[in-house]
């Protein structure tokens, strides 16, 4: 299972020796890292949770996107691309006390800017290795600094739910879900 918070569409690339379909998130360039993953022709990453498609290898050990509904385990593949902006650049972090419970399979990056000297976003592909916790993400989008607030994804085994900042203590309680320290300190920036 997949889980996007943008919705993405295979494009075709064509290379030396031939041409392949990818998915992509960040930016190519100076400064930049591209996430491109390999999948099939016409395959749509739709906003959201994305049952029918999950994370496999190619050949030499890459993440792909592949066709599979059985899936046991959950990948996150996120941005935090918001606003051009020299206010605020987009992170995506997890509490350091559940850091172990995340792999990171592939990392890329926008920037604003030259060399993201403006400012500068992440792109993140993740897979859950503890799917019998409760698992949080925060996302800040690119132009924190212009008052837009981070949102989370509280994280219950192959549950995703979205929730705003302002929302985040309310939807904790309902979920039974322990209430994040917001200091900045527990925190990691993937």
């Amino acid at each position: 299972m997949l889980y996007c918070n943008q919705e993405l569409r295979a494009e075709e690339r064509t290379f030396e020796f031939g041409s392949i379909y990818q998915v992509s998130m960040g930016e190519y360039g100076r400064g930049r890292k591209l996430i491109a993953l390999t999948c099939p022709n016409g395959t749509i990453v739709k906003n959201g949770m994305n049952n029918n498609i999950t994370i496999g290898l190619t050949k030499s050990g890459k993440p792909r996107i592949i066709d599979r509904e059985d899936d046991k385990n959950l990948f996150l593949l996120l941005s935090s691309k918001g606003q051009y902006t020299r206010r605020g650049n987009g992170t995506i972090m997890v509490p350091k006390k559940q850091i172990q419970n995340y792999a990171i399979l592939a990392r890329g990056n926008g920037a604003d800017g030259d060399a993201g000297r403006i400012g500068h976003w992440a792109c993140i592909l993740l897979m859950i290795n503890n799917l019998s916790e409760k698992n949080i993400v925060r996302i800040q989008k690119g132009g924190a600094g212009y008052g837009i607030p981070p949102y989370f994804l509280l994280i219950e085994k192959r549950v995703v739910f979205q929730c705003p900042e302002n929302n985040l203590e309310e939807a904790c309680e309902i979920l039974g879900f322990e209430l994040p320290n917001m200091e900045a300190t527990s925190w990691i920036n993937l």
